[in-house]
């Protein structure tokens, strides 16, 4: 089963964060206010006593009824058998509320290891978090489901975009992005795009066959199309070589006057183009340019 980027979990729960209380409670409707609380267990501010995200459930973030400590796990760390059972402990201490571990993990080797119970002293106290796998996560083929949840509709296609009905649960998810605020619409569309480019480069080839699907963000299709204005006016490999820079600034990529000058000295049009298509799913600037 694919690995889905850890940051990028993250970032899905952070910005729905009733989301967790939807997957882990499907038959129970929960209507308190969920808020996100400081993820810090302890004042000690090391990273590894820094939980993923702590969601809090209650109308008073103070004093909230419950508390929900989530991880987003991509592989086995016998590590966590350790550190889980602090988070609990020190945000149950903090708060004085009940307290719950949730794990996300979309691969399912990892998912079984995540549910193992984790033994505190010679059986005599356990825990056991509960955990999101695959088989958890709906298939959201449908396009309205897809806008009302985007964050669901993007983990659906960590859980399920490398099996049938694979192109149209990719496809919702896309389209999904339109219309969102900036940030979350590049992030989404950037993380389908790298996760069908690894693990089902077929479906992904034929999203990049149309215009359409090429660049699926607003944002993305914007400043391709500026791109291809200004290349009219000023001479088409100019005009690419521009928004080329433009899209690696608002992706957060630091251009410095060494790569500033590489692109726009660039006479290629294939290699602007191919630098250009490489923006929306690169990590890394080496990705881009191919290094």
């Amino acid at each position: 089963m694919p690995k889905m980027p850890h940051e990028a979990l993250v970032r899905l729960v952070q910005n729905a964060p009733s989301m967790i209380p939807r997957l882990i409670w499907p038959e129970r409707q929960v209507r308190s206010s969920i808020h996100l609380g400081p993820a810090e267990i302890t004042d000690l501010h090391l990273a590894e006593y820094r939980a993923d995200a702590v969601l809090l459930l209650g109308e008073n973030s103070r004093r909230p009824d419950k508390a929900i400590v989530v991880e987003a796990q991509g592989e086995i760390d016998h590590d966590k058998e350790w550190t889980w059972p602090f988070y609990l402990s020190g945000l149950r201490v903090r708060l004085r509320c009940p307290t719950i571990l949730v794990v996300i993990a979309m691969d399912r080797e990892v998912e079984r290891w995540a549910r193992q119970q984790i033994d505190l002293g010679d059986g005599c106290c356990t825990m056991r978090p509960i955990v999101i796998g695959p088989g958890d996560v709906p298939i959201i083929t449908d396009q309205d489901v897809a806008r009302a949840a985007p964050e669901l509709a993007v983990l659906s296609v960590a859980a399920h975009a490398a099996e049938p009905p694979g192109e149209d649960i990719a496809r919702v998810a896309l389209n999904a992005t339109q219309g969102l605020d900036r940030d979350r619409g590049i992030f989404y569309a950037d993380f389908v795009f790298a996760f069908l480019k690894e693990f089902a480069p077929d479906l992904l080839e034929k999203f990049m066959a149309t215009a359409d699907h090429k660049f699926y963000s607003d944002f993305a299709r914007k400043y391709y199309a500026d791109g291809k204005a200004e290349g009219e006016a000023k001479g088409r490999t100019e005009g690419i070589a521009e928004a080329l820079i433009t899209l690696l600034e608002q992706r957060g990529f630091g251009v410095d006057d060494a790569e500033r000058r590489r692109i726009l000295e660039c006479g290629d049009l294939d290699q602007l183009q191919s630098w250009l298509a490489r923006v929306l799913t690169a990590k890394s600037l080496a990705e881009v340019f191919g290094d």
